[in-house]
């Protein structure tokens, strides 16, 4: 029986992974741009309504000690708009990591999220304009990456991988106390 509780918590674990790399890899990737610096904007890129929806990602590789138990590494700012001003997005964020023990660790990561998933209301060229600040950590690089014609997230397998996994959890609490 306890297999059948440890499936659960896999299975649970697989959908949520799943979900998740299906989310951010969804799409065909249309535009890449190295950032170099803390600051900056990207070349003007032509975007038409047939690409939607829309996402856009932040890929951050960096070093960083971690000295307390929640590390601030950098933080991170990014606006796409068209030429004349109009705003399609704007997000703001920070990237904290934690520390797993009590030693220090020092550590090479890379941060991959999703900005924002929009749309394009009208064809033209748009532009990205952008600020990664280092707090606690040295950046190596970092990159945007476009895609298009992006998939939603998939709330329904979400859903069942969390009852899943929280499933077979209380189950394995359940019996170790039962047998106890």
């Amino acid at each position: 029986m306890r297999k059948l509780y440890v499936l659960l918590l896999l299975l649970g674990l697989g959908l949520i992974g799943w979900v998740g790399y299906d989310y951010s890899t969804s799409g065909e990737e249309i535009a890449r741009y190295e950032l170099a610096g803390e600051a900056g904007s990207t070349d003007l890129i032509s975007l038409d309504p047939s690409q939607n929806p829309m996402r856009a990602l932040l890929s951050v590789e960096y070093e960083i000690e971690l000295l307390s138990s929640s590390t601030p590494a950098f933080k991170y700012s990014v606006l796409m708009t068209v030429p004349g001003g109009l705003e399609v997005f704007k997000t703001e964020g920070q990237q904290r990591d934690k520390r797993e023990d009590n030693t220090q660790e020092y550590a090479m990561k890379i941060s991959e999220q999703v900005i924002d998933t929009f749309s394009i209301s009208a064809p033209g060229d748009y532009l990205l304009d952008w600020q990664i600040t280092p707090n606690k950590a040295k950046i190596i690089s970092q990159r945007i990456y476009l895609r298009r014609n992006v998939e939603p997230l998939k709330i329904p397998y979400l859903i069942a991988g969390g009852v899943c996994f929280a499933l077979g959890v209380l189950l394995l609490i359940w019996r170790r106390r039962k047998n106890s």
